[in-house]
């Protein structure tokens, strides 16, 4: 008797299936199985008891990671594969994967080295730039430290100034007030300077007045008007 079981789902393939169902083909004369779309296909031929044991298997068990939605079972007629003659060429086709693999592991080993021989680099520039950055902060802290005691002096300078500042106002305050008295007296010193400048101008013309009516008396006198 032979069948044709179609394992649908939304994984069914690369998860262990072949693997899984040739391990329960023991009693079967034939086995075999194909990837067609995303559907996994399995043809079996045997005894009809083993046959309908098998499909039972196919319908109840998967492995882990599969995602199986239905199992379609159809009459077939073609040839099956001898289970012996599958299981080696599954081994083979295995020992293919398992090749790849290890090519492909192999490539991404060396790449990984590269990848790490690229990092110890840039590790060592990060230390290198740690170790710098430690200098540039004990740099720092040393100016900053320099910077609050020159802060601190500033501040003594300012409020030195500030109390020289006050009592440069105090004598200001004095000096305007003694300015102001200078010019005041000053005022009444220009006041008396004008008066006594009048005073010697009319006693000054009062003089010359005299002095000229004598010589002109003396000139008369002696006869020269």
């Amino acid at each position: 008797m032979k069948t044709k079981l179609i394992i649908k789902g939304k994984r069914v393939q690369d998860v262990g299936y072949r693997l899984l169902l040739l391990s329960r083909a023991r009693n079967l004369k034939g086995f075999e199985t194909s990837n067609i779309g995303e559907d996994l296909i399995v043809l079996i031929e045997g005894e009809e008891e083993n046959v309908k044991r098998f499909t039972q298997i196919v319908q109840a068990e998967k492995p882990p990671l599969a995602e199986v939605s239905e199992v379609i079972v159809e009459c077939y007629d073609g040839e099956v594969m001898g289970v012996k003659e599958y299981r080696e060429q599954l081994s083979l086709e295995q020992l293919a994967k398992i090749v790849a693999v290890g090519v492909e592991m192999k490539d991404d080993i060396k790449e990984m080295k590269g990848d790490i021989k690229e990092m110890k680099g840039d590790i060592k520039e990060m230390k290198g730039d740690i170790k710098e950055m430690k200098g540039d902060i004990k740099e720092m802290k040393t100016d900053i430290k320099e910077m609050k005691s020159d802060i601190k002096e500033m501040k003594s300078d300012i409020t030195e100034m500030k109390t020289d500042i006050k009592e440069m106002k105090t004598d200001i305050k004095e000096i305007k007030g003694d300015v102001k008295t200078i010019l005041k007296k000053q005022d009444e010193t220009i006041a008396e300077i004008r008066a006594l400048r009048e005073d010697l101008k009319q006693y000054m013309d009062r003089r010359f007045e005299k002095l000229e009516r004598e010589i002109a008396l003396i000139k008369q006198k002696i006869g020269l008007v």
